[in-house]
């Protein structure tokens, strides 16, 4: 209301109702490219079974990111052995990061089949290609190589000429193996090269985070001067490399409060505003906020590019290229103990852990920054019933830390509609046991999303005991889960 009236009071004095521009506030507006190029794994050669199947995700993991997968793979021999069906069996292992349509593309040189079955001498069962290739998507959970249970889809490409796609609605975090190998050929003697293209997950407007920051290093958290998220994701099939664009409005940065020298006064030094930085540097990824450090497994630009403040909109020239996969580096892996004993309690009204009933397995202490460690167990759930305290599973398990470090947590199990709820709770001397998620901060694991993701804004500190909780909601049956913690610097 106040604007209003001091604009109708200029207008009544003839006065115009325009207010001058302000000073010293940068109005650089920085617009550009970005493009995720494809990766290529080559074939490991000793992957001739489910259960050594080759993962085809970056530093020998199964995840696959927002980019596409080249395979470069042989069938090095097609005369099956003893009680085996394929003579060189491929299989790859993947884990998409995100719900969508998956396409598998095989390619590679045959030329036409004679059409005559040599063992019956007549066309009936005869091959229309020279070579022909079987591809199987299977579920490993679930896979019986006698009965064929668990094979998502089966396919020849017996009539392709070579060139042949199998599309799947793949599930988030969920496990899938895919069979590559020979069945016909007109040459025993000589390999067989293919190419395999897994699309991977498509990138939305809400994937890759853009920022601006004063450092150049992509793999050093930091506040940045401006941010954005990039869009209008575009995919090019001939080079396999996705391309979006991004713009990112000003450029200020934050400098911090001096420490309070004069403390026989009430005021306080305040934190300025440095309107456009000279220098920046451009980068990009699959972060959890624009002031992170990439965490495991994540997408990002291993070289920033450098930009400035102009003043006015300015076009980068050079793309932002998403080439590098943040490491993930295993530290410790424990496993829930059998027979369980474990209890966690929670105090409904105040959501805290109850300590007089707790029982928790000792797990020790638990690898430094850097590092994710892997805690994997089981939660048994009720049918008939819905919540925590009850006949619900609840494990718990206590740990300490050698450093004061941030933890990300990441916890998944394979079925969507069951329930299950995590935490990394510890006395406040204030508020009890609590979890560190859900009492300070945005992100907590109590909920129910599956894989539950959060992220500490509060130091796990050394010398203090925490309990990683997981509290059975909902569900009808046992559910093995696996929680990922990984250590990054405060």
């Amino acid at each position: 209301m106040r604007s209003s009236l001091l604009l109708l009071s200029l207008a009544s004095l003839g006065l115009s109702g325009c207010l001058p521009d302000e000073k010293g506030i940068d109005r650089t507006v920085l617009t550009g490219t970005l493009t995720i190029p494809p990766t290529l794994v080559e074939d490991g050669r000793t992957n001739n079974s489910v259960a050594t199947a080759q993962p085809i995700g970056a530093d020998e993991s199964k995840s696959l990111t927002y980019r596409t997968v080249v395979v470069d793979g042989k069938v090095i021999s097609w005369v099956p052995g003893l009680e085996a069906t394929y003579g060189d069996p491929d299989y790859y292992t993947f884990t998409p990061i995100a719900d969508g349509t998956f396409t598998f593309d095989l390619t590679f040189e045959t030329v036409p089949g004679s059409g005559v079955d040599p063992d019956t001498a007549d066309t009936a069962g005869a091959s229309v290609d020279a070579d022909v290739l079987v591809v199987e998507l299977i579920d490993p959970a679930t896979y019986d190589a006698t009965t064929g249970a668990g094979v998502l889809s089966s396919g020849t490409t017996d009539g392709t000429g070579g060139v042949y796609q199998l599309t799947w609605d793949v599930v988030a975090g969920t496990d899938y193996v895919l069979l590559v190998a020979g069945t016909t050929t007109d040459d025993e003697e000589t390999p067989l090269p293919y190419s395999l293209v897994v699309s991977g997950s498509a990138p939305d407007d809400t994937t890759i985070l853009v920022g601006a920051y004063l450092g150049a290093d992509p793999q050093v958290a930091e506040d940045p001067a401006g941010g954005t998220t990039a869009n209008t994701w575009v995919y090019d099939p001939v080079t396999y490399t996705w391309s979006g664009v991004y713009r990112i409005l000003w450029l200020r940065t934050v400098i911090p409060a001096p420490p309070d020298e004069d403390t026989g006064d009430l005021f306080e030094p305040t934190s300025t505003v440095e309107e456009g930085p000279e220098t920046v540097y451009l980068r990009a990824g699959t972060l959890t906020s624009l002031n992170a450090s990439p965490s495991a497994g994540a997408l990002y630009t291993t070289a920033s590019v450098q930009s400035g403040a102009t003043g006015e909109a300015t076009v980068v020239s050079e793309p932002l290229v998403l080439d590098g996969v943040f490491p993930k580096v295993i530290g410790i892996q424990a496993t829930e103990t059998l027979p369980d004993t474990t209890l966690a309690e929670i105090d409904p009204a105040a959501y805290t852990l109850i300590a007089d009933t707790l029982v928790a397995q000792e797990l020790g202490m638990l690898s430094g920054l850097g590092y994710v460690d892997i805690v994997s167990g089981s939660s048994v759930l009720d049918p008939a019933t819905s919540g925590w305290n009850g006949t619900n599973d609840s494990d718990a398990f206590a740990f300490t830390v050698p450093e004061s470090m941030y933890v990300r947590m990441l916890a998944a199990w394979p079925d969507a509609a069951a329930d299950i709820d995590f935490g990394i709770w510890y006395l406040d001397p204030e508020y009890g046991i609590v979890d560190l998620f859900s009492t300070f901060g945005d992100s907590y694991c109590l909920t129910g999303a599956n894989p539950e993701v959060c992220e500490s804004v509060v130091t796990l500190e050394p010398e203090v005991t925490y309990y990683l909780l997981a509290l059975g909601y909902l569900g009808t049956d046992e559910q093995p889960y696996t929680v990922e913690l990984e250590w990054v610097a405060p």
